[in-house]
């Protein structure tokens, strides 16, 4: 069963918004957690307060605010992809005991002064695959099939997509010495077999086990909330409801 400290926050990838995680509220809830699956500015239901000013710092301060407004404690993070950026800058600022567990779904690993450009393989492609729409250069939705989601999830997710600022995956990342100090570090893997490595090329090398890291796989595809929505719940749970021997 969930800890009193049981609040869950969902913090969505690239181009999406809190809409991504909608399989698994329920199911979370269900069991007992406190789930806040929050938009950050610019996108999803959001995108109408995309500025140029709208960058990495900025999506910190979302859910730094969040965690405000609702009175959280002893957190549980989960980055996906992008997001785990965003979890990473959140704990750097709170840190334990008001985070107590960050999970990165699918997401870099980041070090002080890293940002999606520094910490992904393709970072230094991301300029070219920049446009300008209303004054804000953007990165512009790609193919959601990438994302492993299929069928009606599939035309579900290309058209929820939103162009996502670019001056979030330059900004770096801020993690001082000490940061993420008694905060419980789980990893989560999307594979598709097992042959396969992840697709977006990440290095992984940084989730140490011998230093406390739980590291798990999971059978889906990129978008695992989506793709494989059962055992992602079941994954959470199983992650939440036990701690690390090192912790």
């Amino acid at each position: 069963m969930p800890t009193p400290d049981n609040s869950l926050i969902l913090i969505h990838g690239a181009q999406h918004g809190g809409w991504c995680w909608r399989k698994i509220l329920g199911p979370l809830r269900g069991l007992g957690y406190d789930v806040h699956a929050i938009t950050l500015t610019g996108l999803g239901e959001r995108a109408h307060l995309l500025t140029p000013d709208v960058d990495l710092n900025t999506h910190i301060t979302d859910v730094l605010a969040m965690i405000e407004a609702e009175e959280l404690t002893g957190v549980t993070l989960v980055g996906h992809s992008y997001g785990g950026m965003v979890a990473a800058g959140v704990t750097a600022r709170l840190r334990h005991p008001a985070v107590r567990r960050l999970i990165y779904l699918d997401s870099p690993v980041p070090v002080d002064g890293d940002s999606i450009t520094t910490v992904t393989p393709f970072g230094d492609r991301l300029s070219h695959m920049c446009e300008v729409i209303d004054g804000v250069t953007v990165l512009t939705p790609g193919d959601a099939a990438a994302m492993g989601v299929h069928g009606d999830d599939l035309a579900w997710v290309q058209r929820r997509l939103t162009p996502h600022p670019y001056a979030t995956v330059t900004t770096p990342l801020h993690l001082p010495d000490g940061w993420n100090d008694g905060v419980e570090q789980i990893y989560i893997r999307c594979v598709t077999g097992p042959d396969d490595q992840t697709r977006l090329g990440l290095d992984l090398s940084r989730v140490d086990e011998l230093a406390g890291w739980r590291y798990f796989e999971l059978h889906s595809g990129h978008d695992a909330m989506i793709d494989a929505f059962d055992g992602l719940v079941t994954l959470l749970n199983e992650v939440c409801a036990t701690e690390s021997a090192i912790a």
